[in-house]
């Protein structure tokens, strides 16, 4: 019998002890408030990596110290290099205990078994299971051991020619596609993967409750919202607004808000509520859904900088099981700001005091050269043998009322919307809300 492995069975939620939320320039943030110590990282890799290797602590004398290898808002990374391989130790704050972990483990265990794209394999994990040995636990926050895969982050390594770059989207395309076409990768729901528990060796996997950021940023996690798994992108949809809602009726009957921050939480309620009324009209019949990573950019491809190869594909938490629509766009790094198909001309620029052109020339230069490998992009996927292009090419509409759900509370863009709304609601001429998808 295959079952879920029980959520329940980890340790209440330290949440509060280890990070808490603060407002800044960008809306609210992360902040830790622990230091991991390096000496029980340390101490922690050496057990796991005698565990892989198989050996005893008298044959690990040598294991030299973890060190601090970089971090976000959300995770910080400790390497230790150790018989010719590379070992990274990933700890994160639980901004979703458990579950965020623990789907990130199954997702990376799903690519490892029935596709060849270049992804991190996992060799330990702590999610906050209660079944979990003491040693797991000792740094009060969860984990997860990891190789390290070769190559350098695109983004450092952008400037090693236009061909190099085109050879690297076929391939980033072509993996994609796999991803797209791979049987395994394919559920009945939206949502996050999850292992379940069955009597053979061979990993098996179930779609859960999702772990995506506006299912749990700031306080969010808090709310009563329907977390999945959702049949349909109509209740994915539903349940995102809803957020919305609740975050602006909170505002709204707060006596601490100032009347600018009720007038914003109205107007982004009311935004919210025309949406919700849309959604019959954007939602597709009889949707399918596969695994899909919607943060592909320059800092989670690794390549071979010599070669144009991909050596990685990085980042998958928070990575979900979604609509074939989702999951047939351009990658983020390839969606640009704006098209630009002519090569800018150095002389049309203005000179800084070296002689160099100025920086809006390197600006207008990578928006041509992302124009031209997206394009190159679209005619890969075109050439394969499915229906991805078919998907992309049909599903404009509600690619924009995605964005429009994902962006209905942001200030910054709240007004375009609306008016893209109103045109929607009163049966005008429709026109595109984003045009670099």
């Amino acid at each position: 019998m295959i079952k879920l492995k029980d959520p329940n069975d980890r340790m209440p939620s330290n949440s509060t002890n280890v990070m808490e939320w603060k407002s800044g320039l960008v809306g609210p943030q992360p902040v830790w408030k622990v230091e991991p110590q390096i000496e029980l990282i340390t101490d922690l890799m050496h057990s796991k990596i005698r565990d892989i290797l198989q050996q005893g602590e008298e044959d690990s004398h040598d294991l030299p110290k973890a060190a601090f290898l970089g971090g976000g808002a959300l995770n910080k990374l400790y390497w230790m290099e150790y018989c010719n391989r590379v070992w990274i130790l990933r700890v994160s704050l639980p901004v979703d205990p458990y579950y965020k972990t623990a789907s990130e483990v199954a997702t990376l265990k799903l690519l490892e078994s029935s596709t060849s794209l270049p992804v991190p394999r996992v060799i330990a994990h702590y999610a906050g299971s209660t079944d979990s040995p003491a040693g797991d636990r000792c740094l009060g926050l969860e984990w997860i051991l990891m190789t390290k895969l070769p190559g350098k982050m695109l983004e450092d390594v952008w400037d090693m020619g236009m061909g190099r770059k085109s050879y690297l989207v076929e391939i980033v395309a072509d993996k994609l596609h796999e991803l797209y076409m791979c049987n395994a990768a394919r559920f009945p729901s939206i949502g996050n993967i999850y292992e379940t528990r069955q009597q053979s060796r061979s990993p098996a996997f179930s779609v859960g409750r999702i772990v995506s950021m506006p299912f749990f940023w700031d306080q969010r996690l808090s709310q009563p919202a329907q977390r999945g798994p959702f049949t349909s992108s109509a209740e994915w949809f539903t349940s995102r607004l809803q957020l919305v809602d609740f975050e602006c009726n909170q505002v709204l009957e707060s006596e601490l808000a100032d009347e600018d921050d009720k007038r914003e939480a109205a107007k982004f309620k009311s935004l919210s509520q025309r949406l919700m009324k849309q959604i019959p009209e954007f939602v597709p019949e009889n949707e399918k859904f596969v695994l899909h990573h919607d943060d592909i950019n320059t800092g989670n491809l690794l390549v071979n900088p010599n070669t144009g190869s991909l050596t990685g594909i990085v980042d998958w938490e928070c990575v979900s099981v979604l609509p074939n629509w989702k999951s047939c766009q351009l990658p983020l790094f390839l969606m640009y700001n704006a098209t630009r198909n002519t090569k800018p001309s150095k002389d049309r620029y203005h000179k800084n005091e070296d002689g160099s052109p100025n920086e809006l020339y390197y600006i207008h230069f990578r928006e041509w050269e992302v124009t031209v490998l997206g394009q190159r992009f679209l005619q890969r996927m075109e050439a394969q043998n499915s229906d991805w292009m078919e998907v992309y090419q049909a599903s404009e509409k509600i690619r924009d009322f995605d964005h429009a759900v994902s962006n209905c509370d942001d200030g910054f863009v709240a007004r375009e919307i609306d008016e893209w709304l109103a045109v929607v609601e009163t049966g005008g001429r429709y026109r595109r809300l984003v045009d670099n998808d």
